[in-house]
């Protein structure tokens, strides 16, 4: 019997960002369709080198290190990345 694969994403934010708030929401209602795949928040204020990477970028979606979305996050775009590896 085959065991499926626990797959995760990562969500660089940081507090007060409104577009990082909503992304996680949307994330979460996207994940839904999708439950062998999880997400950890990263609060990019917490490692100097996230936060100079990152600071314009936020939100941002990561797998693998793999960026998949950043900036204002479009759910039909994370979806078909989630079909492709699903």
């Amino acid at each position: 019997m085959g065991l499926k694969r626990h797959r995760h994403l990562t969500l660089y934010s940081r507090p007060g960002c409104t577009l990082c708030e909503e992304a996680a929401i949307l994330l979460d209602f996207v994940l839904d369709e999708f439950p062998e795949w999880t997400f950890e928040e990263v609060n990019i204020d917490q490692d100097e080198a996230l936060s100079l990477r990152f600071l314009y970028e936020i939100p941002v979606v990561m797998h693998d290190g793999e960026i998949w979305s950043y900036g204002k996050f479009d759910t039909e775009t994370v979806r078909k990345r989630l079909l492709q590896k699903t």
